[in-house]
Order: C-alpha cells, then sequence, then structure tokens
C-alpha cells in the first residue's frame, strides 16, 4: 500500500488580482521575483514562462521546479505559490486571460481522452531547443500587439493563446498513461475531481469516499492546499463554469444555473453575485459591452471562433472564403455575414490584416528581405504587398522598417 502524499500547506489566505486586473487581459505581463509570493488563487486563467533564473511553484500542495524554460498553465482550480531560488531573480512573462475564454479555446466539445489527459498531466512542462524558440516566438509576437487595441490585434491574440493551449494539450496527451497516473495528494485529485463533476449533485462525504476517506480528511486538505472549504471550492469552480455560459447570450440564467450545477436560480443568484460581486445579468452586459478595451465580439460564436483561428493558422497560404468554407464545411454566405456582422469588414480585409500583421513583426525582428517576407506571410509578390502595406501603415514596408529598427544589416544591405 503506498503512503499517502503530504500536500505543502500554504501560508496565510490566498490573494486574488495578482496577475489580474480589468487592464491586464490579453497583455503581455513581465514578472520579477525575488523572494517568494503570497498564495494566489485568480479567477482567470494564465500562462507563465520562466525567461530566466531558478526557483519553484507550489500548485495545489505540490512542488514543481521552475528554470529558463518552464511553461505553466494555470486554471481558476489551482491555487500557487512561486518562490525564487537563487542569487537570480526568476524572470516571468505571464499572459492572463478571462476564463470563459480560456475554457472556450480548451475545453469546447473536447473528446473524453483530451479531459482526461489534462486533468492527470502536469500543469508546468520543460521546454528545450526548437520547442522553447517556438513558445518564446508566439510570446514575442503577443506583445507586438500590445501597441494596438483593435479587433485586429485581439484577434492575433486571441489565435496564440490557442496555440498555446493546444501545445498544452498536445504535449498532455502525449504524457497521458490513464494505466498508472501520477500520485498526487488528496487535495489535488480533490480539487481536479470537484472540477471535472461540478454540476453533479456532489457532497464532501461523496468525493471522501470515491478517494477512501472522510469528509473531515478532505476539508482540512483542500484547505491546506487552497485556503477553501469544500462547499467554498465548490462554489468557485460553478461560478467560473457559469461565466463562461453568460458569454451566450441565447441561453437563459435558469439554463446557466442548471448547467453550472446550482440546485436553483436563487441559490445561483446569491452565490455568483458574492463571488463575482454583481449579479449574472450585470456581469452578462458588462462582459458583451464593454470588455475593458478587449474585443469580445469573436468568442460569442462557435462558428466565428473556427473560421478566425482558420484564418490565422493559415495565414502564409493562399487562403480565400471559398477555401475557408472547402476546409470548415461552412457555407460561404455564413461565413460572409459572421464576419461582417462583428468586425464591419469582408473575409479578405480579415484574413489580409492577419498576414499584414505578421509582415510587421518580421520586418522588426528579422533581416529578411521583403520579398521572402511577402512569400512568408502569404503573398504572391513583393508588390501586392509593399501595396498592400502601404494602405494600411502609409509607407512602404521598407521605411517602416527603417523608421523603427534603422535600414542596414550586418552585411550593410538594404532590409
Amino acid at each position: 500500500m503506498n503512503e499517502a502524499i503530504k500536500p505543502k500547506a500554504i501560508c496565510g489566505r490566498p490573494v486574488h488580482s495578482f496577475f489580474t486586473g480589468k487592464d491586464k487581459y490579453l497583455r503581455l505581463q513581465k514578472h520579477c521575483i525575488s523572494d517568494i509570493t503570497p498564495p494566489i488563487s485568480e479567477n482567470e486563467s494564465t500562462f507563465i514562462l520562466v525567461t530566466d533564473g531558478g526557483g519553484t511553484i507550489t500548485i495545489n500542495g505540490v512542488t514543481f521546479p521552475l528554470k529558463r524554460g518552464s511553461f505553466v498553465w494555470l486554471q481558476s482550480y489551482h491555487t500557487f505559490t512561486i518562490k525564487a531560488e537563487s542569487v537570480q531573480p526568476l524572470k516571468l512573462s505571464v499572459c492572463v486571460y478571462d476564463y470563459p475564454l480560456s475554457s472556450f479555446l480548451t475545453f469546447h466539445e473536447p473528446a473524453p481522452d483530451t479531459v482526461d489527459a489534462i486533468i492527470d498531466a502536469p500543469p508546468l512542462i520543460s521546454l528545450e531547443g526548437n520547442r522553447l524558440e517556438k513558445i518564446e516566438g508566439l510570446f514575442d509576437e503577443f506583445e507586438e500587439e500590445d501597441s494596438c487595441f483593435d479587433p485586429g490585434s485581439s484577434l492575433i491574440k486571441v489565435a496564440i493563446l490557442g496555440q498555446f493551449a493546444n501545445f498544452f494539450i498536445h504535449h498532455s496527451l502525449k504524457q497521458h498513461r490513464p494505466d498508472s497516473p501520477p500520485m498526487r495528494p488528496l487535495g489535488w485529485k480533490a480539487a481536479l475531481y470537484i472540477s471535472a463533476h461540478f454540476a453533479e449533485d456532489i457532497t464532501a462525504q461523496g468525493v471522501a469516499s470515491h478517494f477512501g476517506s472522510t469528509a473531515a480528511a478532505l476539508n482540512r486538505e483542500l484547505r491546506t492546499i487552497s485556503g477553501y472549504s469544500f462547499s467554498q471550492f465548490l462554489n468557485r469552480v460553478r461560478v467560473n463554469i457559469a461565466s463562461i455560459a453568460l458569454l451566450y447570450d441565447g441561453m437563459s440564467l435558469s439554463y446557466v444555473a442548471a448547467h453550472s450545477g446550482f440546485p436553483s436560480d436563487v441559490a445561483f443568484y446569491r452565490i455568483f453575485k458574492k463571488y463575482m460581486g454583481m449579479t449574472p445579468i450585470e456581469y452578462r452586459k458588462l462582459l458583451l459591452n464593454e470588455g475593458h478595451g478587449v474585443y469580445r465580439g469573436m468568442i460569442m460564436n462557435t462558428t466565428l471562433m473556427e473560421v478566425l483561428n482558420y484564418s490565422y493558422s493559415s495565414y502564409s497560404e493562399p487562403v480565400d472564403i471559398k477555401e475557408t468554407s472547402k476546409k470548415l464545411f461552412i457555407s460561404e454566405s455564413v461565413i460572409r455575414d459572421l464576419v461582417y456582422e462583428n468586425f464591419s469588414s469582408h473575409y479578405k480585409d480579415l484574413a489580409m490584416l492577419t498576414r499584414i500583421r505578421h509582415a510587421e513583426a518580421l520586418l522588426l525582428t528579422t533581416d529578411l528581405p521583403i520579398v521572402d517576407i511577402a512569400v512568408n506571410v502569404g503573398f504572391n509578390c513583393s508588390r501586392s504587398f509593399t501595396r498592400t502595406f502601404k494602405r494600411i501603415y502609409g509607407m512602404a514596408p521598407s521605411e517602416y522598417r527603417e523608421r523603427n529598427r534603422g535600414g542596414k544589416n550586418q552585411n550593410g544591405k538594404e532590409k
């Protein structure tokens, strides 16, 4: 019989909004940790890339080492502490986005093995070589878009987040071993179990029995790793699930309440307001109409999300609306109407903007000749690329590059 794994206790009540805030969604943050953070429990989803230094991160009572290349994906059911353990501080690149978008990107109609893999896999992977270069490049590209806060820029950022999520899911599936799940403390396993069975009529005793323990031991373990009792932890999960469903304006509040596992509409309103500081109606109105500068209309429609992700991932190919329609099995008229309704633009213009955004990053970060950049971002020739770039930025690509980083490369040739 295996000896029970003892979790590492958090020190004090978890804090919120350490990495989050209304002006931090879809923005790249850079942090320098020289000591230890307080216990952190966010309602949002967070990607963290360690760019320098060493240390540890304790997540739900389990400690993982951190070093350059450590890539962490944290969810709302994680309580974590980051500690620097070297003379050199930990340097982190952090991307936070609201939980509804996180869940939409990750868990929209997932395959059962995908969910199991994500639940079983550690929320941290170590990257080296080409894989690290790929993720670092995506973080750099994300940061490039911080200078703009328009629908086109937000579109690219959301697509990058989707690539982060897909990267993690792919890695988790490769590491998933159903016949030999990793040994974890009771609190860790219970937190994930609650997150997967929130819609059921679960109780502390029932969950504890599932793991061969008692309700008292379960509550003690959950408080040790997260600062929350069983009922508090379950309510936080249900509120976050409800916040996802509230994105869809076609769903009634009664349906959202039932879908999220609340026993009644009254309980849903009361608990939601307690945790979110506003009623479900007020939250939906705020999310859809304001968004604090983050363009959110794009995540309201599943079909539109598929179209946008395909457009982004195929930016280097000459993809048009006909090809997109054929690939996604969506009619051209539906694509045309969705794009125009949400962006007041045509599909070809949206695809073109995506290509130009990528070209801008290449102009500023590489010494590639203009003709090579044109081909890399899907143009047939440099002439059409230059004409399109000039229409959007008011100057030729070469002039844009010279103004922002100088006009000569190391060989003295024109960039």
